[in-house]
């Protein structure tokens, strides 16, 4: 029944018969794999795909390779450990991936030092290069060693990082495609509960689309998933964006029309933006998220008058007064006497 559901609504939603993969799928070598497989988990993936272009142009490295010419994966395991290793993790992500997000907010390693690790474990078990990977794959061990990476033990990654080296059995089954499912089908699943589902629903579809695999299908999915939101708010007037929006859009060629806010209606719309902010940050939980809702915090702040060491100096008096939340503390009644 869930099959047939999900057979339903992705022919309704999804351009299969046109389905093409993204340019990130075509990765010129391996180590591009394991930088995007790690750095995109919990974030906005424009945010990973110039992390991988940064590391890209420092070394003078082709992005993509469409066309698998006799160019590509020239570029192996060992020289990006050398890359890495050479001027440390934490420069590296400073002046290579120009990125210090962590693998969780909360006691997390730094990306930079995720992927090194990553990159590692491939090193010990001889993977150096994309055709290594797509021949062999990887042995159970080196798939337990990469999942006891802090913030890995989910699989996520190294199911994406399969999917990127030319796996199209596999699915990453994030967060976008889990909404997707339970939108579809009205359940939640696991990542494999949601593997099966999604390998099942192209075993139905390849009949009248013979060009599905589960790889093309989880992208289609998550392509539709992440610009639904976006086309929403792209139609929606009168949204108040950062400062230089309207600048971004007419550099891509489009044009807007704009106005500048009273400060009472800016005050207003701050706190709509707030609320929007808030939103998005429970729906992902990802650290971009929450930056957006301290950038709003903080213009809020200002827009009433206050300054932002009062704020600080309001939040340590409370603290110092009844503690912060650190020691977890779970409420669960108060009785009288």
């Amino acid at each position: 029944m869930c099959v047939e559901s999900l057979c339903q609504a992705c022919e309704a939603t999804l351009d299969l018969e046109n389905a093409v993969l993204s340019p990130s799928y075509y990765y010129d070598s391996l180590p591009q794999c394991v930088i995007d497989a790690v750095f995109s988990i919990g974030v906005k993936y424009t945010s990973t795909t110039n992390v991988v272009k940064n590391y890209c142009a420092y070394y003078g490295l082709r992005v993509y390779n469409m066309c698998h010419d006799k160019e590509g994966d020239k570029h192996t395991i060992s020289q990006f450990i050398d890359h890495i290793t050479s001027i440390g993790v934490e420069r590296s992500a400073d002046v290579i991936f120009q990125n210090h997000q962590r693998t969780s907010t909360r006691n997390g390693i730094l990306k930079a030092e995720a992927v090194l690790r990553f990159a590692r474990v491939l090193q010990k078990y001889g993977v150096k290069t994309l055709a290594d990977i797509s021949s062999e794959g990887l042995p159970r061990k080196a798939e337990m060693e990469i999942m006891r990476i802090p913030e890995q033990k989910s699989g996520l990654s190294l199911r994406y990082l399969y999917m990127l080296s030319g796996d199209d059995s596999q699915s990453k089954s994030d967060r976008h495609i889990m909404r997707f499912l339970k939108d579809h089908t009205g359940q939640e699943y696991s990542i494999q509960e949601a593997q099966n589902l999604l390998a099942a629903t192209v075993k139905t579809l390849r009949e009248k689309y013979p060009r599905l695999s589960v790889r093309l299908l989880d992208y289609s999915i998550w392509n539709y998933m992440s610009h639904r939101r976006r086309d929403k708010s792209d139609r929606n007037s009168h949204k108040l964006v950062r400062d230089r929006i309207p600048e971004i859009i007419e550099a891509s060629g489009k044009s807007c029309t704009y106005e500048i806010l009273s400060d009472k209606d800016y005050i207003r719309f701050l706190e709509e933006k707030l609320n929007e902010e808030l939103a998005e940050y429970q729906e992902s939980k990802s650290l971009e998220e929450l930056a957006d809702l301290l950038e709003v915090m903080q213009a809020v702040v200002k827009a009433r008058g206050w300054t932002l060491e009062e704020l600080e100096q309001v939040r340590a008096d409370k603290a110092a007064n009844r503690g912060g939340f650190e020691k977890k503390i779970l409420l669960k009644e108060v009785s009288e006497g």
